[in-house]
């Protein structure tokens, strides 16, 4: 690989989304073949290659891809099936329950994301503790299903509540927290040494701050009980192995995931966590002060990352379209 002309590419492309970020610190991973390199820039519109430690973000929604991922090799393992009933997991619930475990992975579980009753209640009962970006709590999405047995309609929508439920189901099939189920299970098979949901006292030098998209600070985000959802910290290191077990079709267990299980649109599928769309399989990320993409080529091999610790605008210049427009220039060939 190229890595002094594609330095000078990457930068075009991100060029646009350093400005006016004075706090930014944007991380970018390639995977070419069997080639890595990684590249680090900021807010001033410098670049430098990264040769410190790698830098800790939070990853947001791409912790769901962790999720999923465990179930992948869970059902390989023959622990589990993708058909099992979330009714065998919880015993307020019928035991033949329609939602099964596929559902809550490709979010066609019926729970809802948006709910602007509901967010009223939660409002007026702030003494209730809540996981940032969810609706419920765990005891309320249970409930939930009690209350609808005739779900799901088997139609896409998104959901935080769903895809933490099931990171809750794999964690105690495997008589474990969720965080250790990953570090079993993912993290320390692949030597994913900086990937975690709480960062050790000797790593807090290399969380980064998160910023707004005004630039202001956010705290820190703690999702308790929704953790396969979006709780996970990783760098950019880290996640290129990610990338890479992924693309490596001997991995069973992480290839159940890239196959397709619900059509969005003409273009678009749903595997086990991950879109697919147009041979790119992806997730993406976003927090109170992070922003994050991770999307990859099966076919060509090809793969990039890109962390920022800001949240971005909607339809602004993004990390996502970072990564799809640096998919892009690798499938050109030229590096």
């Amino acid at each position: 690989m190229d890595t002094i002309r594609m330095h000078q590419e990457i930068f075009k492309i991100v060029r646009p989304y350093l400005n006016n970020r004075d706090h930014l610190t944007l991380s970018i991973g390639i995977v070419n073949k069997n080639e890595t390199a990684t590249f680090l820039y900021n807010g001033s519109n410098s670049q430098s290659i990264e040769e410190q430690k790698p830098l800790i973000y939070e990853i947001g929604s791409i912790s769901k891809v962790f999720t999923t991922t465990l179930l992948g090799e869970m059902i390989q393992n023959g622990a589990l099936s993708a058909d099992n009933s979330i009714g065998q997991y919880f015993p307020t619930l019928s035991h033949d329950h329609p939602i099964t475990l596929k559902h809550l992975a490709n979010h066609t579980s019926g729970i809802p994301a948006i709910c602007i009753w509901k967010s009223i209640v939660n409002r007026l009962r702030s003494d209730t503790p809540r996981d940032p970006y969810c609706l419920f709590s765990l005891s309320e999405a249970v409930q939930f299903y009690n209350k609808h047995p005739k779900e799901p309609k088997f139609k896409f929508r998104y959901s935080n509540a769903g895809m933490g439920l099931l990171g809750n189901i794999l964690a105690n099939q495997l008589h474990t927290d969720y965080g250790t189920a990953v570090k079993e299970t993912i993290t320390n098979p692949l030597e994913m040494v900086d990937t975690s949901i709480k960062v050790p006292s000797s790593k807090q030098n290399r969380l980064l701050q998160g910023f707004d998209v005004k630039g202001r600070e956010q705290p820190p985000l703690l999702m308790n009980e929704f953790m396969g959802a979006g709780a996970i910290r990783s760098t950019v290191d880290d996640l290129l192995k990610f990338i890479n077990a992924h693309m490596d079709r001997r991995n069973e267990g992480y290839q159940l995931t890239q196959q397709p299980t619900v059509k969005i649109d003409r273009n678009t599928q749903v595997g086990l966590g991950w879109m697919l769309e147009n041979d790119m399989v992806w997730h993406n990320g976003a927090t109170q002060g992070f922003s994050s993409f991770l999307g990859f080529d099966m076919e060509r091999q090809l793969g990039v990352v890109v962390l920022s610790n800001y949240r971005s605008r909607l339809f602004a210049n993004n990390p996502d379209q970072i990564g799809t427009d640096l998919l892009k220039l690798l499938r050109t060939g030229e590096y």
